[in-house]
């Protein structure tokens, strides 16, 4: 699995998203030969992990400066099916928030046809470890955040 930036045609036209590959491995697939959806939320994980490690904003970052980062909302829609064996290119990025919170957004993308094969999203809260929901932005994760976002070519007036 490896990541790269490229451009991206979600909502902003000059908003980037980060790529992660993998492939589907057998047991990935169900009885018809195709990915069990559960999979494509896994493989959102990997390609969200991807991205914020780049900017030492893993789960591990996140608690050792005094932090969780619980999902608190889903969705994902299916497109096409992947099968055992295709490469598949998880493409990731962030929406620039409004709160304390982060909200990813995600594609599944077969890499031999370019085949959107499923879209996603994901929200997490910012809370204190002792689970008190934050409202803004902490001073600590600031930098990290600014950094990601202007990988992502966000505007960061909203920290």
């Amino acid at each position: 699995m490896g990541g790269r930036s490229a451009g991206r045609p979600y909502g902003a036209a000059f908003m980037k998203y980060d790529e992660t590959e993998i492939r589907v491995r057998f047991h990935e697939v169900d009885s018809w030969g195709i990915v069990w959806h559960g999979h494509y939320i896994a493989w959102f994980e990997v390609g969200r992990s991807a991205l914020l490690s780049k900017f030492q904003l893993s789960p591990q970052d996140f608690t050792r400066l005094g932090y969780i980062a619980p999902v608190i909302d889903l969705k994902c829609s299916y497109k096409e099916p992947a099968r055992l064996g295709d490469e598949i290119i998880i493409r990731t990025t962030v929406l620039k928030p409004t709160k304390a919170a982060l909200t990813f957004q995600f594609q599944a993308i077969r890499k031999r046809d370019s085949k959107l094969l499923v879209t996603g999203e994901e929200t997490q809260v910012l809370q204190a470890l002792d689970g008190r929901l934050l409202y803004h932005i902490p001073p600590e994760l600031q930098p990290n955040l600014l950094n990601l976002f202007d990988y992502l070519k966000l505007p960061v007036s909203a920290l």
